[in-house]
């Protein structure tokens, strides 16, 4: 929490409060929070009693025969931090939190402690003390029912533990690993869908779905592990990072065998075909698109059938693409972005790639056959030094324009706004001491300055242009390159960066893509939370507490997890990311940065210990010479990554972003096949019929023997569209083809508790300035196969199918 709040919170005995996080799901999905750490602003017990073989704090010691007798002056110490907490919040129950980060390494000694002072506390008869937990806490809270709680409907970030300390470097921080839990966090979806479509292969039976679901625990488990608030979040020392990262990549190979069985067993492929997967396609390293012919088969996870952009590596000029059914598919053949690894090394890629579209069923896949061909499909490239030609590219949809080497302008054509969009590649230069040092957790630019320009020179770019899309590849230095691209039919822009490895100077640098317009936003952006509500921000101002602000730029960055935009009344600038990163559209008007990379040559004092400088090789921490314990060397970090630009009226812009972010997070997942493999089906989709476009299918789970495990989400905010923020509803009984759904249990979102429990459960707190609250009165309806979802609901059900059918039946189209 930020230090200014926290205090404020403590004058106002506002530590504990009424959460009211979204205002599309309102008080349905409003909890009880406190602080914890006895509101010192972090987590742990009062000061003084963090007892235990690592720390100097006293034990109890109530032997009076020693010299160390200590029981009034241990219970009054802790009668004393009681009296004070609660002084800091309201009714007469208060938490005191035992645990902490580092420590408690002996249950022993701890709880040796805990047990004298609960008894000796208790005789004293001041406070009333006894083991508890959350739950009890709570229960305890809510029985003091004439208490009202004081409401909080934003969110916590950015936040400062000291003046001119943003924990906001974290959002970026070690973005190859954020970006691979992203990319992982699709490959789960996908196998768990299979799992749950196909189940065995007839041909193995049971010992394949043990074995399919081994690998999906494997998987799980290491995705579960980089969850951790040191993993994904980039504040581990850098050979942790590297395990985590080694747990991904062998969680991933685990789950493939299950995947492509259940996936061959879809498509009716011969079993053991070998599908195939390019982990590596970013760097066009694939040797199944790079032979002379084979077979892509492309997986799409959504709910929506879906005609988009296809890339494969290649080896040729041309390519030739049909559906399976013969059927000619126009292609286009590009240069590929550069082919290194993490670690700037030549890679071995393909210099070509093939670009097609692809049409996929919802929840299905489609195959297509490609090969070489004699003949090029006309292409036209440009290659220019530095140019101040006028270059346009535009489609059905938009219109972009550039000059001096930069994009400058974005059209919409549909509705004829327009705006100045110049993007351009600028560099913070981290502060590395004055009191506060940029690092893992902090950004903090040197002396609170302006970014500025990553190279002087003007990028040199060259023109693409093809039937299928239109390129521009940008080189603005050694260390940066970039390819726009605007496809055919294509409602969006995408931005596509290879970044690094940043040059070490003497302050370390963080690095932000610019974009820069005359939308009058006056000092307001909105980011997203954890890819769901989209929360209002505001230069220099928080709705909690009046901010004196030290940090003009980290101090209004947020972390953005999918989306964030600017708009005036006429006009909306929306970026998509495709990994967490820290981003802004409120430090100047009219200007959107998002942070890509940062390399930082001090540590920041936050626990991690070393500097954010991450390179290929690390110095364990062990052995004889400490001075060498977890020193850096060898070539710094690469990374790439894409931006999606989407530019509308206001009115209409969240029908184009809101789709296309569920796109991003979840890509066509291409498998592939041998050029003379043959399947029974060529297209199949498992929906009877796509859902709404405001709905998805967030979960699609094997559970048991009986059910299956199915979470529906509608994905549109309150207020975003005029009809796709609506309630939307689903028809469980007929949604997949082939099968009925005979009963469908509905449960809480973690599954363990029925929803009828869940809201039975519920509390209705009496909240600051709402009077007297009543408690719901909504229900769960048992058996109730049509489902409705209200702005960002989702929806839980184990379902249980009327008929098991050893083959579903496939839609082709």
């Amino acid at each position: 929490i930020d230090y200014q709040d926290l205090a404020l919170r403590l004058d106002d005995k506002a530590a504990e409060f009424v959460w009211r996080a979204s205002p599309s799901l309102g008080a349905s999905a409003q909890v009880f929070s406190g602080l914890t750490g006895s509101y010192k602003g972090n987590y742990g017990p009062p000061d003084g009693y963090l007892i235990d073989v690592m720390t100097a704090d006293t034990p109890v010691q109530d032997d009076p025969r020693l010299g160390d007798y200590n029981v009034k002056s241990r219970v009054d110490g802790f009668v004393s931090a009681a009296l004070k907490q609660a002084s800091q919040t309201r009714g007469e129950n208060i938490m005191f939190t035992m645990g902490t980060d580092f420590l408690w390494e002996s249950a022993l000694e701890s709880f040796d402690s805990v047990d004298k002072l609960v008894k000796y506390v208790n005789l004293d008869g001041r406070v009333k003390a006894m083991y508890s937990t959350p739950e009890q806490y709570v229960a305890a809270k809510a029985a003091e029912s004439e208490v009202s709680w004081p409401l909080k409907t934003d969110d916590f970030f950015p936040y400062a533990d000291f003046p001119h300390a943003f924990w906001t470097g974290y959002f970026t921080s070690r973005p190859g690993l954020k970006r691979y839990v992203r990319e992982t966090s699709a490959v789960y979806q996908v196998a768990r869908q299979l799992r749950a479509l196909a189940g065995p292969a007839p041909s193995v039976g049971r010992s394949s779905l043990i074995a399919a679901d081994e690998g999906l625990e494997t998987l799980a488990d290491a995705m579960g592990v980089a969850q951790h608030h040191d993993a994904v979040s980039g504040t581990a020392k850098q050979h942790v990072t590297f395990d985590y990262a080694a747990r991904l990549a062998a969680g991933r190979a685990m789950a493939l065998p299950g995947t492509s069985e259940a996936l061959e067993k879809l498509a009716g492929l011969p079993t053991g075909v070998g599908l195939s997967v390019c982990d590596l396609r970013n760097v066009s390293v694939c040797a199944p698109s790079r032979a002379s012919s084979g077979v892509v088969l492309l997986w799409n996870g959504l709910a929506q059938e879906r005609d988009e952009l296809v890339e494969l590596p290649v080896d040729a000029d041309a390519i030739g693409v049909q559906k399976m059914d013969g059927t000619a598919v126009p292609s286009q053949v590009v240069p590929s972005l550069p082919s290194v690894t993490n670690y700037a090394a030549p890679a071995g890629g393909a210099d070509r790639t093939a670009l097609f579209r692809a049409t996929v069923p919802a929840m299905g896949y489609a195959m297509y056959r490609f090969a070489h061909a004699r003949d090029a499909l006309p292409r036209k490239t440009v290659a220019m030094s530095r140019s101040t030609d006028a270059i346009r590219l535009e489609n059905e949809f938009l219109a972009l324009e550039f000059s001096d080497g930069f994009l400058q302008r974005i059209t919409d054509k549909s509705s004829g706004i327009s705006t100045r969009a110049k993007q351009t590649w600028m560099v913070y230069n981290s502060s590395h001491g004055e009191g506060q040092p940029s690092g893992a957790y902090i950004f903090r630019p040197f002396n609170a300055s302006e970014a500025k320009a990553a190279f002087d020179a003007a990028p040199k770019i060259s023109l693409v242009q093809g039937p299928i899309a239109d390129e521009v590849h940008q080189t603005f230095g050694p260390w940066i390159s970039q390819r726009i691209r605007l496809a055919k039919g294509s409602r969006h822009v995408e931005l596509t960066y290879t970044v690094g490895p940043i040059p070490v100077g003497a302050d370390g640098m963080e690095v932000i893509s610019r974009i820069s317009t005359d939308i009058g936003n006056a000092g307001s952006c909105f980011t997203d939370s954890n890819g769901r509500e989209m929360l209002a921000r505001k230069r220099d101002f928080r709705p909690s507490w009046k901010l004196n602000q030290t940090e003009p730029v980290a101090g209004n960055y947020f972390p953005v997890t999918t989306a964030m935009f600017i708009k005036d009344d006429t006009r909306q600038l929306t970026l998509l990311t495709d990994a967490t990163q820290a981003g802004t559209g409120c430090v100047h008007d009219g200007e959107l940065e998002a942070m890509v990379h940062r390399r930082v040559l001090v540590d920041d004092n936050r626990g991690v210990a070393e500097p954010l400088n991450e390179t290929e090789f690390v110095m364990p921490y062990d052995g004889p010479d400490k001075k060498a314990y977890g020193q850096h060397f060898g070539q710094g970090l690469v990374i790439r990554g894409s931006h999606l630009l989407t530019f509308s009226a206001p009115s209409g812009a969240a029908q184009v972003w809101r789709p296309l972010a569920d796109a991003v997070y979840m890509p066509l997942m291409p498998f592939f096949a041998p050029a003379d493999a043959t399947a029974a089906r060529g297209t199949y989709g498992a929906l009877t019929r796509p859902l709404p476009a405001n709905v998805q299918v967030v979960t699609l789970e094997h559970w048991d023997d009986r059910r299956t495990l199915l979470r529906l989400a509608h994905q549109f905010g309150i207020g975003e569209d005029a009809q796709l923020s609506a309630p939307a509803t689903v028809n469980l009984a007929d949604l997949f083809i082939g099968r009925t759904v005979a009963s469908a249990d509905e449960r809480g979102l973690a599954v363990g508790a029925s929803r009828d429990e869940v809201l039975k459960q519920r509390i209705p707190w009496r909240v600051d300035g709402e009077g007297v609250p009543r408690a719901s009165a909504e229900r769960a309806v048992a058996g109730d196969l049509q489902v409705t979802l209200g702005p960002l609901q989702i929806r839980t059900f184990l379902i249980e199918f009327a008929v098991e059918h050893a083959q579903s039946p496939a839609i082709f189209l």
